[in-house]
């Protein structure tokens, strides 16, 4: 029994930042907004959770909602504690609809439909040191399909539910200082659950 409280104890859940401060957006397509060399010091400062066209909210019918392409930038260094940790790991709670992430110009992956959580290992390319960007390119086109089906999401139609887009439910960066943690429990991109 003691030997098990012990490994029970040992086990990190790691800490947990509320990463919605400190955004930048810009709407339409870029092609250097994935990548480090992009200017993005004009583009629109945002506390999420945000949705570039919140603003129309009863004031538009439900099919009437802007739906577009844009970008979130997030510019991020690491303090003296968190560059001891082992896994680097962000969670988005949710992006409507389809969302291409990036760390540092690199492609982390992508989250689609809309309304559950996904998250990605950002340990690879995250610097301990210096400027780190975290990009996310969002697509909320009403007639988004689904990169492996290539068929669109029941609950994305103009009958049914707003499509309010961009990233807007939380994003959170979760730290872990040991080899040994709990992992989230994101199933569909991080393919691992458990210790």
């Amino acid at each position: 029994i003691f030997l098990l409280l012990f490994v029970a104890l040992s086990i990190s859940a790691g800490d947990r930042y509320n990463f919605n401060a400190g955004w930048r957006v810009k709407l339409g397509e870029d092609p250097k907004a994935s990548g480090t060399h992009c200017d993005d010091s004009r583009w629109q400062q945002v506390t999420l959770p945000w949705s570039f066209n919140q603003t129309e909210a009863f004031g538009r019918l439900i099919g009437e909602l802007t739906d577009t392409v844009c970008w979130y930038r997030k510019h991020f260094t690491l303090t003296p504690e968190m560059r001891q940790a082992r896994k680097y790991f962000i969670e988005f709670e949710g992006v409507r609809f389809g969302a291409r992430v990036f760390l540092n110009g690199k492609e982390l992956g992508w989250g689609e439909n809309g309304v559950m959580a996904f998250g990605f290992d950002l340990t690879p390319y995250i610097r301990r040191h210096g400027d780190n960007v975290l990009a996310v390119y969002v697509d909320n086109d009403w007639r988004y399909k689904e990169t492996s089906t290539r068929t669109g999401f029941q609950w994305n139609d103009k009958n049914f539910n707003a499509n309010y887009g961009g990233i807007n439910k939380n994003v959170w960066l979760h730290v872990m200082q040991s080899d040994v943690y709990q992992t989230l429990p994101l199933y569909s991109k991080l393919p691992t659950t458990g210790v």
